[in-house]
């Protein structure tokens, strides 16, 4: 259930960014099955292949375009899309310090609860101040250019459906290890937090090495490296491999039906 969950919040990660291009372009219409292939290729593949910012960004640039969607209109797509994940992290991991400090993993317990509750809600007002920033203007200019901003909508939309996003990977996570005392969903929120940060910025395809052994590193306390590293494999051939497989699948017959049809023609 909740990989399906997942699965579904993949195929509409996109759809932020397309109502941002819509009211800013004259994108065309595109079929939500179009939308939802790309959004699901450019999210799947992005994090097996490696810096998931370029990657995620090539795959949407390749597939929007065969969708006659103007190269502006893919750059806010981008942009909102590239950008939810971030927001998504930085709102949980501001409501996880601010709710639940002892939660987080190796700062829990060394850092005072104070410190950790005032990160917290920095970053929660962060977050709050970024909504309220575009719901009081249309563009702002940086370096002489004019940029759109998404509005508070849109901007609120963005935050949601990060937050929604990890949450429900993260539930997979847990849901796949073992019943342990005293390890609670919003430890496990803690310790994957980190990891698939930590992951994601190390550029290396997946974090392999760096989620798995932050990931070990946080559930060490309460689990066996052995049954941790069970679950952390379960975990990435539910949640990487399987979607990355499929993703890849139909992103390799969309690329050969494209080109037989070019050459028919």
């Amino acid at each position: 259930m909740l990989l399906a969950v997942s699965l579904c919040l993949m195929a509409g990660y996109d759809l932020p960014g397309i109502l941002f291009a819509r009211r800013r372009e004259s994108v065309p219409r595109i079929g939500a099955l179009h939308i939802a292939f790309t959004s699901f290729c450019a999210y799947a593949l992005s994090h097996v292949l490696g810096a998931p910012a370029l990657s995620a960004a090539a795959i949407r640039l390749r597939l929007y375009a065969q969708w006659r969607v103007p190269a502006a209109g893919i750059a806010r797509i981008v942009a909102i899309s590239g950008s939810m994940f971030t927001f998504g992290l930085l709102t949980l991991l501001g409501l996880l310090l601010l709710l639940d400090p002892v939660a987080m993993p190796l700062f829990g317990h060394a850092v005072p609860a104070w410190a950790l509750r005032a990160v917290g809600a920095a970053l929660v007002f962060a977050m709050a101040l970024y909504v309220a920033a575009v719901g009081g203007r249309t563009s702002v200019v940086i370096f002489r250019q004019r940029l759109a901003l998404p509005g508070p909508r849109l901007a609120l939309l963005q935050v949601f459906y990060g937050c929604a996003d990890i949450s429900t990977a993260c539930a997979i996570l847990y849901v796949v290890l073992p019943d342990t005392p005293g390890l609670s969903y919003a430890h496990v929120l803690g310790v994957y937090l980190a990891a698939f940060a930590a992951g994601i910025f190390s550029g290396l395809p997946a974090g392999v090495g760096v989620f798995d052994s932050v990931l070990l590193l946080g559930l060490s306390v309460y689990l066996s490296p052995a049954t941790a590293l069970g679950a952390i494999l379960l975990f990435r051939v539910l949640y990487f491999l399987a979607p990355a497989c499929a993703a890849a699948l139909c992103y390799a017959g969309n690329e050969l039906w494209t080109n037989t049809r070019k050459r028919k023609s």
